[in-house]
């Protein structure tokens, strides 16, 4: 075998065992240039396997390898082929082996491209870790001990946040620094752990110079030395002072956050106590199956004590046994989740009935239901209230009769069945006559306490099994016949209805004889709805007042066209105040002796726009039915009183004008302020108005009447009672109320004579009123014999046609002035 062979088998394991661990690239040639070894490092940078390399020539990888005798060990520049090929900048050396009678060259080679980025590659390394060091020490607190802990470099961030320098710093301890705060077990861990090569990490607190604290979240990382023995450590540190400043402020906010939760629960558990022990509302805790757990005081006020009261702590056995299965399947629904209210009606624990509202509320803890609170209203007063308000819905509260609501269902009923069975049947509508005056005159109260009787006439005058009578409003009724034969059968009801009325009703030390008018409809000939009925029933009532009143009238078709002249007369009578289509007539009221006049009356007129002047008698009874009485007689004093100014600055001389007052206008408390400021605003003397009154306006509030008068008498106001003789004609009064006279109505003047029955009555009224030293006016006078009768009695002031008709006021003008 040749030497290349030797070597191969001989020193095989000793080249490979020595060339296999340098990090140089090792190739190994015989003395013809054959391969005979490479190593790992060879392979790598010539990227090819040893294997196919053996016996190979090296000029395949190194093309311009020469080997230098003289200097083998001189560095030589080629260009090296990889196993791909590629080219490569190479450097190599090579030494002479001799083995036996063999020799090799072993060629060092180095990768000059390798070291190049070897290079780079340790520049780039070193930049970046230049870079990472100013990083830390611009972010990190940096120092560096021995392995007994002293000080051997800082950077300026420590310096900086200790406020200690550098050289007050190099060669000290880090007991320096110490705060305090930790304990000396603390630190005895910590070198602990250092000390045996570990890396160590905690928050420590130090102290700077100043005396001010601060934390810092520390790292300390041993480094070892051959054996593995710590020789010195790096400490890496970041201020956290400001981070444990807000942890230690975010720990007493939880901690007052957490007293203030617990204050609140205890706060919440006494008001929920408190709720629970004072509460009006009866309160019940019951478990899943249905038993009672606790009770509040107002639940055993109730109900009794659970020892006492309940038997099988259940409150099942007080439930009235209509309402046990509602409250049951309430219950049930509850402990699904579901809160209930419902409406129950109990036995209390002295077994009277007691009406609740329950709710039922789930018991919630940890999301798992354990019970049911019940809570329960007692409504039974609101019951009551309920009931007592449906019944009043269709019922009068004075008279306890049915009302119109109730009339009119009623009414709607007995119109089918009338329909169905082809039936008649009769609506009665009931008005008292002048009931107002009664109002007016002794007072609501008496004006109630009458019509409770009437109710009572009214049930007594019909067949209460087969009729029907309600209070409509008011004082007016109507009564249902839901079956008739005829029409007479109606008229006979309603003649029972009068007859009934004319005994005296007595109230107090008052004897009333009343009297109604009825008016009467028939279904189906006078309507077939309830309205029809209603309206022409109504209808034919109001022909009865029409016609005298103390009577009934059934209803005709001709009716209807004089209700629809009342409608638009009274719809036309508000236009008529707003249009100014009032106008004044005066009538002068002179001396009987002399003939001069003394006074006048002012008396309205209505010019209609298109039925021209219509009668005081047609538009004032309407006015004082419907309240518009007030602003007509507000607009008589304002147009007296202009024309008072207005013969004032025409020079021409002023008498008094009287004016009638309403006693719905007399009776308003501000009206004699309402007088005074009218006199003001016209700058005339109250000596110029006189006010004529009704006796009904003296009947009521006798006290305020008087204020009134004497209010208005301050004025210089003079107060006639008009149409003396129609009403009480009570003296009594008149001298109560210091009057200063009468107008004596002109029924009592008319045909007046020493024979006629009038005469004493007209006598014996001018006698007593003078003796009262009251002025008397006779009204109405015509006629010669009646003035010479009235002179003889000494009747000084007259008032009639015989001196003078109520006209206008330019024509008073002309003929008196």
């Amino acid at each position: 075998m040749s030497s290349h062979a030797s070597l191969h088998f001989t020193h095989q394991e000793q080249f490979i065992h020595l060339f296999t661990k340098l990090s140089d690239s090792i190739i190994v040639v015989d003395h013809v240039g054959n391969i005979m070894y490479l190593n790992p490092t060879a392979e790598r940078i010539f990227n090819v396997k040893y294997e196919k390399q053996m016996g190979q020539s090296i000029y395949k990888l190194m093309p311009h390898y020469q080997i230098d005798k003289s200097n083998d060990s001189a560095a030589i520049s080629v260009i090296g082929i990889r196993g791909n090929k590629e080219p490569f900048p190479l450097r190599f050396h090579t030494h002479s082996l001799s083995f036996g009678q063999g020799s090799f060259d072993i060629i060092i080679a180095q990768d000059l491209d390798e070291n190049k980025k070897g290079i780079e590659k340790i520049s780039h390394l070193n930049k970046e870790l230049t870079d990472i060091k100013l990083a830390l020490d611009a972010s990190a607190i940096i120092a560096i001990t021995d392995h007994q802990g002293t000080i051997m470099s800082i950077n300026d961030k420590f310096c900086e946040l200790s406020k200690y320098n550098e050289e007050e710093l190099i060669g000290q301890n880090h007991r320096i620094l110490n705060s305090g705060h930790h304990s000396k077990g603390f630190f005895r861990d910590m070198w602990k752990t250092i000390g045996s090569g570990q890396i160590w990490k905690g928050e420590i607190q130090n102290k700077a110079k100043d005396g001010s604290l601060y934390w810092v979240d520390t790292t300390i990382v041993p480094f070892l030395n051959d054996k593995g023995n710590p020789y010195q450590y790096i400490s890496i540190r970041t201020d956290i002072t400001q981070r444990v400043k807000m942890e230690m402020e975010l720990q007493e906010a939880m901690k007052n956050e957490l007293r203030s939760t617990q204050r609140e629960l205890q706060e919440n558990q006494q008001h929920y106590q408190s709720l629970f022990e004072h509460s009006q509302d009866a309160v019940i805790t019951y478990d899943p199956s249905n038993n009672i757990i606790d009770m509040n005081p107002k639940a055993v006020e109730l109900f009794g004590s659970l020892s006492s009261k309940l038997p099988d702590n259940s409150t099942e056995a007080m439930i009235i046994k209509e309402y046990q299965d509602i409250r049951n399947d309430c219950f049930e629904k509850a402990l699904q989740g579901n809160p209930q209210n419902f409406d129950i009606v109990m036995l209390n624990k002295s077994g009277r009935n007691l009406f609740l509202n329950i709710t039922f509320l789930p018991i919630i803890v940890d999301k798992q239901i354990i019970g049911v609170y019940s809570i329960g209203k007692d409504i039974t007063e609101q019951k009551m209230i309920q009931e007592t308000n449906a019944y009043l819905a269709h019922h009068d509260e004075l008279t306890k009769l049915p009302n119109r609501r109730w009339m009119e269902q009623k009414l709607h009923e007995s119109l089918i069945h009338a329909r169905s069975q082809k039936q008649k049947l009769a609506v009665l509508f009931f008005d008292l006559d002048r009931f107002k005056n009664i109002n007016d005159t002794l007072g609501h109260s008496i004006g109630d306490r009458l019509l409770e009787q009437l109710s009572s006439r009214l049930l007594a005058s019909i067949n209460m099994e087969k009729q029907f009578v309600a209070r409509m409003g008011g004082d007016e009724f109507m009564i249902l016949c839901p079956v008739i034969a005829d029409s007479e059968e109606a008229i006979e009801t309603a003649k029972g209805l009068l007859e009934n009325l004319t005994t005296p009703i007595h109230i107090d030390d008052f004897e009333l004889v009343v009297s109604a008018s009825i008016g009467i409809s028939i279904f189906p000939k006078d309507g077939t709805n309830v309205d029809d009925l209603m309206r022409n029933a109504d209808i034919a009532l109001y022909r009865s007042k029409d016609q005298g009143r103390n009577m009934y009238q059934v209803y005709s078709p001709s009716m209807k066209v004089r209700s629809s002249q009342s409608f638009y007369l009274e719809r036309d009578l508000r236009k008529a105040i707003m249009n100014n289509e009032f106008i004044a007539h005066f009538q002068p009221r002179v001396n009987s002796s002399t003939g001069k006049i003394v006074s006048a009356e002012a008396l309205i007129r209505w010019n209609h726009p298109k039925l021209g002047l219509v009668s005081p008698g047609e538009f004032i009874p309407l006015a004082e039915e419907t309240g518009l009485i007030i602003p007509i007689g507000k607009w008589m004093k304002k147009r007296v009183c202009e024309q008072l100014v207005a013969w004032q600055e025409a020079g021409i001389r002023l008498v008094p004008i009287s004016v009638n007052i309403s006693s719905q206008r007399f009776l308003e408390k501000s009206f004699s302020n309402q007088v005074r400021e009218l006199l003001d605003y016209y700058q005339i003397e109250g000596k110029w108005l006189e006010f004529e009154i009704t006796e009904n306006s003296l009947m009521r509030n006798e006290e305020y009447i008087i204020q009134t008068l004497n209010e208005l008498k301050d004025l210089g106001i003079k107060i006639y009672i008009d149409d003396f003789g129609t009403g009480y004609s009570s003296f009594n009064y008149l001298k109560s109320f210091r009057l200063n006279g009468i107008k004596i109505d002109r029924s009592f003047i008319r045909n007046i004579s020493g024979e006629s029955e009038n005469a004493p009555i007209t006598t014996a009224m001018i006698k007593m009123a003078q003796h009262l030293k009251l002025e008397v006016v006779a009204e109405g006078v015509e006629t010669v014999e009646e003035l010479l009768f009235l002179q003889e009695q000494n009747c000084h002031q007259i008032q009639g046609f015989l001196f003078g008709k109520p006209c206008s006021i330019d024509e008073f003008e002309h003929k008196f002035f």
